[in-house]
Order: structure tokens, then C-alpha cells, then sequence
């Protein structure tokens, strides 16, 4: 279990929705705290957007960083941008995700662009927690690109896990990739494209690794793609994993507002689940 320090200067904004967004992701795979070299109080706006998003901050309080054991952390992320970080003494790993402060002084600012500003830092927080999972989920299984033979493994993983088939060949395996253990197959996930948008779909993890973080491993991976060929959106849809696909800023999506092209795909024209599925949907250059 890796033990993760988020910090700030004032630990009332950043550095809670990050500590809250990690232990929603990370679940039990990670402890999560959070501190400020100058603790205030939590932002009444940071609260408000992760409420949005079903993160409850309001019994989060601000706490320093003498507070901190630093034998008790193994990565510390800083996210100041433009004002100097607090300094933690220890051997932990440091990671620097500079976030742009959106808190403000002016009175006369709109709590509509405030709230604009707190979105904004939430999700810029959220791509880079996806991004940077394999920081913090400690698996020794190596992803890469799947194989034309890893077909039929692949295809069999898949429907051990209850997921649908249909269409998989199609853009299989340049949609895909796979993880395994000696010649093992014991993780998928494909991102297919059709015109500008993505379908996650098939990601499926052998029983004995599910509760590994291989999932989130995979996951990731695929919407790290989606971000690098700039897809507009990235659908999905599930029947009963809807939860676990918001850790990674997955909403809800109305299905007759899907894209045509993902819409006469071929896993969402045979398979017979679909109709009652939930549709979910993300943007790759933000979350939330």
C-alpha cells in the first residue's frame, strides 16, 4: 500500500480536492493525507465541486505539515504554481504537479467564475492522478500493446468477466492493449475509435488480480491514449461497474446523444445488454 502526501500552502483548496480525488481513485490500495505549510481553513468552494462530483470534503479540516510523519509517507506530490512549496523533510519519492491557485481575494469576483476556477483545478488534479497512476498502484505486471494471437485469450478473459464479445475482432489488437504473467494473459482494454470519439470497452482482469490495481492500470492507459490522439470523447457502456468508472471522471451520458459512429459500433449493435446499460462519457483534456 503506497502512502501519499498532497501539499500546499494553505491545504484548504488543491491539495484537499487532491487528497479526495486519490482515495476515491486509489480506494485501499493507497492512504491518502493532506497539508499546507500555512493551514487555513478548507474552501467552501473546493467542497462545493467535489460535492458535484460525489467527494464529500466537509468534515476535512486544514492540518500543517509538522503534523506529518515523514516515516509515514512514500510520495509526496506538491501542487503549488506560482507560490513556493512547502518543505518536507524524508526520504519520500516528490512529484511536482503545478496547479494554478483558484482561490481568490476579490471580493467582487462571481461565485459562478469561482466555481469555474475550482473545476478547473479539480480536473487539471484528476488527469494528472490518472496519468501518473503508475506512481502510486504498486503491480508488477507490465502493460503493452496486444497481439493478433492474444485473441482468443483475450476474448476468453472477457467473457469470464461477463462483458460482450461482439466486434471485438474488428480492431483487434491495434485497440487493445494486454498484460500477462509468464505467457498468461490476465488483463485487457480497448479503446476503439470510430470518427472523433473513443469506446472504452472489454476491460476485463483475471480473478486473482482484481483487487491489484490492474484495472486502474489499464484503464488509465487506455484514456492516456485517448488523450494523445486528442479524441473529442471517450463513451463506455456498463451494467454494473458505473461507480468505478467515475473515479476517472466518467458521467453520465443520455444514450440518443451519442455519436452515430460510436452508436452503430459494432460491440453496441450486437450486444443484447446494451439497451439497459448506463452510458457513460469523458472528455480526455479535462474530467468532472
Amino acid at each position: 500500500m503506497t502512502r501519499i502526501l498532497f501539499l500546499c500552502v494553505a491545504n484548504s483548496a488543491r491539495s484537499q480536492m487532491a487528497e479526495g480525488l486519490a482515495r476515491r481513485l486509489l480506494g485501499r490500495l493507497a492512504t491518502v493525507q493532506s497539508a499546507g505549510s500555512r493551514p487555513g481553513r478548507v474552501n467552501p468552494c473546493a467542497i462545493e465541486v467535489m460535492a458535484e462530483i460525489g467527494v464529500d470534503l466537509a468534515g476535512h479540516r486544514s492540518k500543517s505539515v509538522d503534523e506529518i510523519d515523514p516515516a509515514g509517507v512514500d510520495v509526496v506530490v506538491t501542487l503549488c504554481a506560482e507560490e513556493v512549496c512547502p518543505v518536507f523533510l524524508g526520504k519520500a519519492r516528490r512529484l511536482h504537479w503545478p496547479v494554478p491557485d483558484p482561490a481568490s481575494d476579490d471580493a467582487a469576483l462571481d461565485h459562478d467564475v469561482l466555481l469555474a476556477r475550482f473545476r478547473r483545478a479539480r480536473d487539471q488534479i484528476l488527469t494528472r492522478l490518472v496519468d501518473g497512476i503508475g506512481d502510486f498502484v504498486e503491480h508488477p505486471a507490465r502493460l503493452e500493446p496486444a497481439r493478433a494471437d492474444d485473441l482468443a485469450a483475450a476474448s476468453a478473459l472477457i467473457e469470464s468477466a461477463g462483458l460482450p464479445t461482439g466486434g471485438l475482432a474488428d480492431q483487434f489488437p491495434d485497440a487493445y492493449v494486454v498484460t500477462r504473467r509468464d505467457s498468461h494473459l490476465i488483463g485487457v482494454a480497448g479503446l476503439e475509435v470510430w470518427g472523433t470519439s473513443g469506446l472504452l470497452r472489454s476491460v476485463a482482469v483475471d480473478p486473482g488480480d482484481r483487487s491489484a490495481g490492474l484495472g486502474l492500470l489499464l484503464t488509465a492507459e487506455r484514456l492516456a491514449t485517448a488523450r494523445r490522439l486528442e479524441l473529442d470523447a471517450v463513451y463506455l457502456l456498463t451494467t454494473t461497474a458505473a461507480d468505478y468508472f467515475r473515479r476517472f471522471g466518467f458521467t453520465m451520458w443520455r444514450r440518443d446523444e451519442v455519436p452515430p459512429e460510436v452508436a452503430h459500433s459494432p460491440q453496441l449493435a450486437t450486444d443484447m445488454c446494451a439497451a439497459s446499460a448506463t452510458c457513460l462519457v469523458l472528455r480526455p483534456g479535462r474530467h468532472g
